[in-house]
């Protein structure tokens, strides 16, 4: 009855995210359900646990001797994973200093749904942006820049960020408690991050806890991966081992197979070196050593075979080439190359030498003269700029400096046109041929045989006929030799007989070398030095094989624990991550996100077809938008991009978990109106599930937000920045240009005076509230003019004029001007410094702010009694 039970409870189980989870971790081994459990149970992994893993994976392998283990239960605790809180706000932000040139001493307050910060260009936004996307998540992360106007004196970079929790502040500090989890639970979208989120494979930051674990799980891997590889290293080694034994012998080929498979008892059958070893190592080193005398006359004998042989390969590969410049077919080409330089000089001389024949110069069209006038040539070229000829009109002689007729100019001329004929450029091809075959034979190298050379006295006493008859031989091509060389240089055709050496005696002498060289090698004393050098080599190597012993059983220890550890593949381990964590990244979330970011791009008026990919790796996974298959930022426009980027980025924070809140800076830029209303209207919607912060330059895009707040019944503020005579930063609080309906009367100055005015309300704090009382003044003087003085006839963010109105609308000079001198006398107090020399800057006291206010009071009060004369 009881087992059906529990057969019914495991039935009526629902398949969930956790339980899947919990299922791949129980079916990992033994090691890696170590680390498993305590990841899921909110955990950190330390140091320790990846000893101990690696222990039990040791163990595994059977690289460590087994021990008795605790049954290990998973259970997923999601909760615990991470210090995470649900119901965390960011309260306010202070003290900043050492960010770029901002303001120090600035404090800004957040609303738990929209906080709108407003500035201008310039007025400091960028700093305060900087430093959130420097603590917070962001895919465009930017280095915080100190102030540059300074040379000194720089501050480190620092803030203190407030945040609430469970009823409680959080103070905290950067950099100081940079690692706290407060800080990972905040993101920050900016126009830095849209190229990202189009351009890149993009990780998902915030996912369910149950998939972050296979990410966690995958880096715990990889560390004791690293671990057995790092042991690994340390125990492999290169084989050189053979270095220790010179010559060749059993033991030596045993050493040099060396591996994990080699059995240490196969190696232990080569111990001890026992005494008899050693006797008998001294006995064959005696052996061996005399009858290595006796025999060192015959090996002189066979390294001088040896010699003589060598040299008479050479001789002979010189005597072939020698060859080659006396066959018939080489000396019938010299004759052929004679007679074709002989035909091709007449031609020249027939086609130009006529032309140029005079009484004047003798010896026209001979080398001499042909010479003389290609030096002509290259030496007038140098008389002249590129481009120019010589001889040209009013040109001088190259010799005499007299001027040249006529003439002598088209003498010159020719003379040049003859030199680059045809006929003259074929015979000095042809002269060229002749050069190079004469170079040739005048290198020939005849005198192979000197007198002291060591193959001549060699073949004198062993050979001398053979030497006689090739000194001969080399004689006569010597002397045919010098006749080509004749007929070459005096251009004469002449039939001349071949001449070539045999080199059939050069065989015949190595042969008998090589013969001799055998034969002294194969004589019975060589038999017996072999053999005793092969028995002292042997004992020899069996002497350093015991010395090193333990060398050679360490290094088959270490291979043999190296190929155990081949008993798990990283890659398929590392592969089974993954895999599950994209199959339940797919079944749990994937298409989760893909609703969600569908759903964002109608509301945003997106919808513009992008498509989503995923790839995974390391137990993480990663997403690509995509357009018909490309990169959309190489289609869409530069608004359309935004607009795609921001539905990627709400997407991925709305599932999130931890995520409690989203940064925007300026994320209308480059969008017209209509886009703009539906962003405002999105960020207000998410305002009421997390809190939502927004930094714009745009009044038009902070009144949509502040308009669609109010028709939400969502509370919001909104914080004014200006840069004040080089003070960036200046921070405003409840007090944008966009709070018309608060500042239609002096109750937000009065909140303020009442704070100043109190007795207990310290120095410092009174002049902030003093300041701040004057800022809101200022704002009831604007709004003042809009609603009373131009009866709201044009509106600021509201593109309707109302004409209508217009009659209404009366200037009085006088209540004119004294509006401008209250509105003057505001900003001069909450500026802190006067404008002109005719005021004298006094700090302002509440006294001061109530006197203002008073005025403002009179002031409305007369503009709403005024009314156009009829």
């Amino acid at each position: 009855m009881e087992e059906e039970n529990v057969i019914a409870d495991v039935g009526t189980q629902v398949v969930t995210l956790e339980s899947e989870v919990k299922g791949f971790a129980e079916g990992v081994s033994y090691w890696g359900k170590f680390l498993a459990e305590k990841i899921l149970a909110g955990n950190p992994i330390l140091d320790s646990d990846i000893e101990t893993a690696y222990s039990y994976l040791l163990e595994e392998l059977t690289l460590k001797a087994e021990t008795e283990k605790a049954k290990i239960v998973i259970n997923c605790n999601a909760e615990n994973s991470g210090n995470y809180k649900l119901d965390l706000l960011f309260t306010k932000l202070e003290n900043i200093e050492g960010v770029n040139a901002l303001t120090e001493n600035q404090i800004i307050e957040f609303s738990p749904t929209l906080t709108i910060i407003y500035g201008a260009n310039g007025s400091g936004k960028s700093g305060y942006v900087r430093l959130l996307k420097k603590v917070f998540y962001s895919k465009a992360p930017e280095e915080i820049i100190q102030n540059i106007h300074l040379t000194s004196g720089h501050k480190p970079v620092s803030a203190n960020f407030i945040f609430h929790s469970a009823g409680t502040d959080i103070p905290l500090t950067f950099p100081a408690n940079f690692s706290n989890s407060e800080f990972e639970q905040y993101a920050v979208f900016d126009n830095g991050s849209v190229k990202h989120h189009l351009d890149h494979k993009n990780e998902f930051e915030f996912r369910p806890a149950g998939l972050n674990f296979f990410a966690d799980f995958s880096s715990a891997i990889k560390q004791v991966e690293l671990k057995l590889n790092s042991e690994i290293t340390i125990k492999q080694s290169a084989n050189d081992f053979a270095d220790l034994f010179d010559g060749e012998s059993e033991i030596r080929t045993l050493i040099e197979t060396l591996s994990a498979q080699t059995k240490l008892d196969d190696l232990k059958k080569l111990t001890p070196f026992s005494e008899k070893d050693k006797t008998d190592k001294i006995e064959i080193e005696k052996k061996y050593d005399e009858l290595l005398l006796a025999s060192k006359n015959k090996e002189k004998e066979i390294q001088r075979l040896e010699s003589i042989k060598k040299l008479l390969g050479e001789n002979k590969k010189t005597i072939e080439a020698i060859n080659t410049y006396f066959t018939s077919d080489y000396l019938t080409n010299i004759e052929t190359s004679i007679a074709d330089y002989i035909a091709k000089e007449a031609i020249s001389k027939a086609e130009g030498i006529e032309n140029f024949k005079t009484d004047k110069i003798q010896n026209i069209g001979t080398t001499e003269w042909k010479n003389f006038i290609v030096a002509a040539e290259q030496f007038a070229k140098k008389q002249k700029v590129v481009n120019s000829v010589y001889p040209e009109n009013e040109d001088n002689c190259l010799l005499c400096q007299q001027p040249l007729s006529d003439d002598a100019q088209n003498l010159i001329a020719n003379y040049w046109v003859f030199i680059k004929s045809v006929a003259e450029q074929n015979a000095k091809q042809a002269l060229v041929k002749l050069t190079e075959i004469k170079a040739g034979f005048e290198k020939l190298p005849f005198d192979l045989f000197p007198a002291e050379n060591t193959l001549t006295v060699w073949l004198i006493e062993k050979y001398p006929q053979v030497l006689t008859l090739l000194k001969q031989k080399l004689e006569a091509q010597k002397i045919l030799a010098t006749n080509i060389v004749s007929d070459l240089t005096t251009r004469n055709t002449n039939k001349r007989a071949e001449i070539k050496i045999s080199i059939s005696d050069h065989d015949t002498i190595i042969s008998a070398i090589e013969n001799s060289i055998k034969i002294q090698r194969e004589d019975e004393q060589n038999l017996e030095l072999n053999r005793l050098l092969k028995e002292k080599t042997n004992l020899l190597h069996k002497e350093k094989f015991n010395i090193h012993f333990s060398k050679f059983e360490a290094y088959i220890e270490n291979q043999q624990w190296i190929s155990k550890t081949k008993g798990i593949n990283w890659i398929s381990e590392k592969r089974k991550i993954t895999d599950c964590e994209k199959y339940l990244s797919g079944k749990y979330f994937n298409q989760k996100y893909i609703d969600i970011f569908n759903q964002e791009c109608i509301d945003l008026n997106g919808n513009f077809g992008i498509e989503v990919n995923y790839t995974g790796s390391g137990g993480t996974s990663f997403r690509q938008l995509t357009l018909k298959g490309r990169n959309p930022a190489a289609i869409l426009s530069e608004g359309e991009q935004k607009v795609i980027a921001l539905a990627d980025f709400i997407s991925e924070m709305s599932l999130s978990e931890v995520n409690r809140g989203i940064i925007f800076d300026d994320p209308v830029n480059s969008l017209d109106e209509s886009r703009k209303k539906d962003i405002a209207l999105r960020l207000v919607k998410e305002s009421a599930s997390k809190q939502v912060i927004v930094f714009s330059h745009d009044l038009i895009f902070v009144s949509n937000l502040i308009t669609f707040c109010e028709d939400s019944s969502v509370r919001s503020i909104c914080h004014w920045i200006e840069n004040r005579d080089g003070n960036a930063g200046q921070v405003w609080l409840r007090n944008s240009p966009s709070y018309e309906k608060e500042y239609r009367n002096s109750e937000p100055a009065k909140k303020f005076y009442i704070e100043a005015n109190k007795a207990d309300c310290p120095p410092a704090q009174r002049e902030y509230l003093v300041k701040a009382g004057f800022t809101a003044l200022r704002t009831c003087y604007e709004v003042l003019v809009i609603n009373d003085l131009f009866k709201n006839v044009v509106q600021r963010y509201n593109e309707r004029v109302s004409v209508d109105a217009l009659s209404s609308v009366y200037f009085d000079e006088e209540l004119v001007n004294e509006l401008l001198d209250s509105f003057s006398q505001c900003c001069r107090y909450m500026e802190g410094h006067t404008h002109s020399d005719k005021y004298a800057y006094k700090k302002p006291e509440p006294i001061n702010l109530n006197e203002e206010i008073q005025r403002y009071e009179a002031t409305r009060t007369k503009i709403r009694k005024t009314k156009k004369p009829s």
